[in-house]
């Protein structure tokens, strides 16, 4: 059996970062707190493949969580600090979200370089490793921050939207009570009153003209009609079911809230 160790340092600032991590009873391992490093030191059983797996896992767990809640917000707080300050903390959240979608890949390109790395090699510095060993990181920081910048900005677009058209079906006046939507499976709609009855919306040729002018969509002119006559009840129908429909289903209930209600066409 030959037994080796690894050493690992750290800067304190990731210390709340791998707390838990480098506190875990998985493997045998020492740790010394200075003002300058933690300095952990791993040993294992290297001639045993699942040892030397464990512990490439644990030192890969410990720069996931480094590189998620440490340098993804450094980086984004650094990058967007003149232009979005305010928004900072939200833009992150957000990262956390693409984070996790791109996890697995970045989990399995992580614990390649380590599992190469302590081939050859007991010591690792932490820090140097991940801004000199694994460049491509920041790479994906980069790329994650940039998604997480852009979804966030769409989103608060979006509600700053949904928020100035509830204020206005607020105020406006309801021209109908109950207004039954069939979305049809050509991504068409077509609208009833509670009787049943087609409804002709007196602006529908203008807004029509418009739309067409100014290259918009069913969406756009099935919430402009919604807004023209502000009911008091929607039933919505949807035959089209696909993630399209869904979004406008959901636009709609985000500005109509509780007078929106969804059936299945019997």
């Amino acid at each position: 059996m030959e037994n080796k160790e690894i050493y690992l340092s750290l800067l304190p600032k990731y210390e709340l970062a791998v707390d838990k991590l480098i506190n875990s009873k998985i493997l045998d391992k020492k740790i010394n707190y200075n003002e300058d490093l933690i300095e952990i030191k791993i040993n294992m059983d290297y001639n045993k493949e699942e040892s030397r797996t464990i512990a490439t896992k644990e030192i890969t767990d410990i720069v996931m969580n480094i590189v998620k809640t440490v340098i993804l917000k450094e980086y984004i707080h650094k990058t967007y600090d003149e232009i979005y300050n305010e928004h900072k903390n939200n833009i992150y959240s957000k990262a956390l979200e693409v984070f996790k979608k791109k996890e697995i890949l970045i989990r399995e390109s992580i614990f390649y370089r380590v599992d190469k790395y302590i081939e050859n090699n007991n010591y690792i510095d932490i820090d140097g490793f991940v801004k000199f060993r694994m460049k491509e990181l920041i790479g994906y920081i980069s790329n994650i921050a940039d998604s997480a910048l852009e979804e966030y900005l769409v989103k608060k677009d979006y509600d700053e939207f949904i928020s100035v058209l509830k204020y206005f079906i607020k105020v406006q006046d309801t021209k109908i009570d109950t207004l039954k939507i069939y979305i049809r499976k050509d991504n068409s709609f077509i609208l009833y009153d509670k009787n049943d009855n087609i409804i002709e919306n007196e602006n529908d040729k203008e807004l029509m003209d418009m739309f067409i002018k100014e290259n918009l969509n069913y969406e756009d002119f099935l919430i402009s009609t919604l807004l023209s006559l502000c009911p008091n009840h929607i039933i919505i129908y949807d035959s089209l079911k696909t993630n399209s429909s869904r979004e406008m289903v959901d636009t709609i209930k985000a500005i109509f809230e509780n007078r929106v209600e969804e059936m299945q066409k019997s």
